[in-house]
């Protein structure tokens, strides 16, 4: 790598980290080592809370006003959607329809280490577990259990994970992001940084 080619990567690195913390000063906690992609939208950010070793994805979009919770060590690709709210649309007092201008709010907890695939929709109330791997496009409408492999519309339980091997991963700390990346410190890998 040259001389030119890392000021330039210095520089864009160093912009990405001020539009960073800027962007995340509102949030009601950011761990360290996290990456969130471009085009992303997060409302309520004082109720949105995001633990150590997470990466989100572009073209993120989250409505946080009942609260979302973020574990450590999650990765979230592109496109997903978290939702917290939704229209009043079956009350015994229903307003009006299709649905009335009142909302239905319910907080979303993602627990640690949890990998979600790409266009995943997760509805108001939803608490995934631990360790749980999402497919690409799937729907989550209901809480989802520890080392669960889901997918489908409405998402489903597939399969789980080899729950052994991954409580000895995690006691020997083999998160990947905080193995593979340093946000904090280099946009590029830790292997490459110190070159």
């Amino acid at each position: 790598m040259n001389y030119i080619t890392k000021l330039h990567i210095k520089y864009a690195y160093k912009k990405k980290r001020r539009w960073f913390k800027k962007y995340t000063s509102d949030f009601k906690k950011c761990g360290r080592n996290v990456e969130i992609g471009t085009n992303c939208y997060i409302e309520s950010k004082d109720k949105f809370e995001i633990g150590d070793n997470c990466w989100i994805g572009d073209n993120f979009f989250a409505k946080a006003n009942a609260g979302i919770v973020i574990g450590s060590g999650t990765i979230i690709a592109r496109g997903c959607e978290i939702w917290t709210s939704n229209h009043n649309y079956d009350s015994n007092d229903l307003e009006a329809i299709p649905y009335d201008k009142r909302m239905i709010k319910k907080a979303v907890t993602i627990g640690e280490n949890c990998w979600i695939g790409s266009r995943v929709t997760i509805i108001p109330g939803v608490k995934i577990g631990e360790g749980v791997v999402v497919g690409a496009g799937s729907v989550i409408t209901k809480d989802i259990p520890d080392y669960a492999v889901i997918g489908g519309n409405p998402a489903r339980v597939l399969k789980y994970r080899d729950v052994e091997r991954y409580n000895k991963l995690k006691s020997d700390n083999k998160i990947y992001l905080d193995l593979e990346y340093d946000f904090d410190q280099s946009c590029l890998r830790k292997t490459q940084y110190h070159e």
